[in-house]
């Protein structure tokens, strides 16, 4: 039960099927959390199934990643107001690809459940699987039933079914007796979980645990900026750029964040917000939610590297501290330009930093360009030696952008 305490201190857990059955478990068997490759990478919203998979791990459990091979050509209807788009087989393979490499590197192993349909013809379909579930018990479902005024397909109808015979399949073969997912999955979970009681009997020890809907101060589900997710590749979202969504937290939302996505404990927890609320404007509590979460996605190496160009950033950082290898750790971090010398227009248009001779000038008049930390008040101002060591130049424009030079000569 000491899992249980966890999630539940943490605001995590919301139901479980059987309190009862929990209890009879050993502490070793195999617990799986199902991901959909409804994309090429991971998000953030999804390292927060992650965490609990870890979290599971960490209390003596089996963690398994089921890879949705079959369910990801469906699409789960769960909420969802209108039937998903189909995606094509490649992109699902390359997909598949992609997750399962993602899933293995946070140390789970990986089950695909196109393994358990592949071999399957319709009516095998129909005989084995869909004789488990009668219509009447599946329309009750919340996940069906909003969507029958609207219309729902047979196949989108039919994804409860499968995701059902995987917990059935995973409790024969690999010793699952815990299916976690949202709160929105509670319907698809006890799907499986009827399906196993007609497979296997009452004595059965299937469980469903569904997780509280993360979501910020405003409402909005946690993991999304501006409608776009933020990916765990770090070569379509940067650590950088995942570090400044954290960072940026509300202090409403932090303590919540803290709870969820880090492993730090829930008195470490408690710690951080009283300094933080002691001296609110120093951001102590964001600044450690964003180490954390970068180091545990992408290694110690990125947040040192996140924490430094943030610093940098927000000067925040004495740049004459900065040493050779602090700047070969920015290269990966920023763009980086090698050998631009001559006028600072110049310099700023082939650096990207303005668009015109004219643009360039409005942000010299008005103090927005800085190198190596000296604002730059001459627009005839010539670039022609390295700052740090005759190997950098940095160069930042307002507060939020910031180019390496780097002699390469």
């Amino acid at each position: 039960m000491l899992i249980l305490e966890e999630l539940k201190n943490r605001n995590i857990l919301k139901n479980i099927t059987s309190k009862e059955k929990f209890n009879k478990l050993k502490g070793h068997e195999s617990v799986y959390i199902g991901f959909d490759p409804t994309a090429n990478s991971l998000h953030l919203g999804n390292y927060i199934q992650i965490t609990i998979l870890k979290r599971f791990k960490k209390f003596g459990f089996k963690p398994i990643a089921v890879l949705g091979g079959a369910t990801g050509m469906i699409g789960d209807p769960s909420g969802k107001l209108e039937e998903r788009n189909l995606i094509n087989e490649d992109k699902l393979n390359k997909n598949k690809y992609s997750i399962k490499k993602q899933l293995e590197n946070f140390g789970f192993k990986v089950v695909d459940n196109y393994d358990y349909y592949k071999d399957m013809n319709v009516l095998s379909f129909f005989r084995n699987v869909g004789k488990n579930l009668n219509v009447n018990y599946m329309i009750s479902k919340e996940i069906i039933s909003s969507r029958l005024e609207k219309g729902i397909s047979f196949t989108e109808f039919a994804y409860q079914l499968i995701q059902g015979w995987d917990f059935k399949k995973l409790y024969e073969n690999e010793n699952v007796r815990i299916q976690i997912g949202g709160s929105d999955q509670w319907g698809n979970i006890t799907s499986g979980i009827e399906i196993i009681r007609k497979n296997i009997g009452d004595k059965n020890l299937a469980i469903g645990i569904t997780t509280n809907l993360l979501t910020t101060n405003n409402g909005k589900k946690f993991g999304k900026t501006e409608g776009n997710a933020l990916w765990l590749d770090k070569k379509l979202t940067s650590p950088y750029k995942l570090y400044q969504y954290l960072i940026s937290s509300t202090d409403k939302d932090v303590e919540k964040l803290l709870k969820w996505l880090t492993f730090l404990s829930i008195n470490k927890i408690k710690d951080i917000i009283l300094k933080h609320k002691k001296e609110p404007t120093k951001n102590i509590a964001q600044k450690i939610l964003a180490y954390e979460v970068i180091k545990d996605i992408h290694g110690k190496k990125e947040a040192e590297k996140s924490k430094l160009l943030t610093n940098i950033l927000y000067d925040k950082t004495n740049l004459k501290n900065l040493s050779l290898n602090n700047f070969s750790m920015l290269i990966d971090s920023i763009p980086t330009f090698k050998n631009i010398e001559g006028n600072i227009l110049d310099v700023l248009i082939k650096t990207k930093l303005a668009i015109s001779k004219r643009e360039g000038k409005e942000f010299i008049k008005n103090k927005s360009i800085k190198i190596n930390g000296n604002f730059v008040e001459d627009e005839n101002y010539v670039l022609n030696s390295y700052g740090y060591n005759d190997k950098f130049n940095l160069i930042k424009k307002g507060k939020k952008q910031i180019i390496l030079i780097q002699n390469n000569k």
